[in-house]
């Protein structure tokens, strides 16, 4: 397929990685073009801009980081929506609204695209990088079809959740249990600090316990081994749960998330947001006055 790719940061560049080594041509654009240098090194195209990127693709993928980028790439004079080819299909694979989702997905219906899917993902850097995604996809059957071949080389599990933006509430349910699981690895590793318990003989008897899973191990050996650096960004994570909070319109109904969402706030308010998700350590730190 002709692909035009927009978004080539932590999860995008993998992606997109991917798709080059199995043989599409893919023009790629990112705001920062260094940071799209190793694609261009694997045989993607340059584009300069947006519109650059969609123009006489047969699908052109959004990967970015917050809603109000994603409206911009397709809703701007020169966005997707106004030059894309007809038939093209656009998928959007951010973490985003699902009534911007719903929104594109109109927009889409009254022009020249065949349909704006929404597909999120989850997985992380590895899974981006093994082609071992979860998507949650959104919007039209027939087009998901089509481009079903370009998911399979980015996640081994695609599940149709309904009309578009339901792919973006079905990743927003994601993000609420990330965010309290992370939370709870995070109090659970202060727990074990605090009793004077070794880190990685601790891992060994959660990880074949109940409580063991892949985001236990990330985040609890990231935290042994005091590596704050990003597989995930806190800020990311922050949107995403304010966009959950959104979404169900009353924080009451999800405390856990809310707390976690503020918890979240204090750490790029403490240390910016490019920090990982694991960093929530921090605030169970302070808290009890250790570093």
């Amino acid at each position: 397929m002709r692909i035009g790719w927009i978004g080539t940061g932590l999860m995008g560049a993998p992606m997109a990685a991917r798709l080059i080594e199995a043989g599409h041509q893919v023009g790629v654009h990112n705001r920062t073009r260094a940071k799209a240098e190793p694609l261009l090194a694997l045989g993607a195209e340059w584009a300069g801009s947006v519109a650059e990127a969609a123009r006489d693709r047969d699908v052109v993928v959004t990967m970015l980081s917050y809603p109000q980028d994603v409206a911009a790439a397709y809703e701007a004079p020169d966005g997707i929506v106004a030059v894309a080819a007809p038939g093209t299909i656009a998928i959007d694979m951010s973490t985003s609204s699902p009534g911007l989702a719903r929104r594109l997905a109109e927009v889409a219906a009254g022009g020249p695209l065949a349909a704006v899917l929404d597909a999120p993902v989850s997985g992380g850097p590895a899974g981006a990088r093994g082609g071992t995604l979860s998507i949650f996809v959104g919007g039209d059957a027939d087009a998901l079809a089509r481009i079903q071949p370009l998911l399979a080389v980015l996640g081994t599990t695609v599940v149709h959740h309904g009309p578009a933006g339901s792919g973006q509430a079905a990743k927003l349910v994601n993000q609420a249990l990330v965010a309290n699981v992370t939370q709870g690895v995070c109090e659970a590793f202060a727990a074990a600090e605090a009793a004077g318990l070794e880190p990685d003989r601790v891992l060994e008897s959660l990880r074949v316990g109940v409580a063991g899973s892949p985001l236990l191990d990330f985040a609890w050996t990231r935290l042994a081994a005091g590596d704050l650096e990003p597989g995930f960004k806190v800020a990311h994570l922050a949107k995403d749960l304010r966009l959950a909070l959104d979404e169900v319109g009353d924080a009451r109904e999800l405390p856990g998330t809310a707390q976690v969402y503020a918890l979240c706030q204090a750490v790029v308010d403490a240390l910016g947001g490019d920090r990982g998700t694991q960093a929530l350590i921090t605030t169970t730190r302070n808290s009890r006055g250790t570093q």
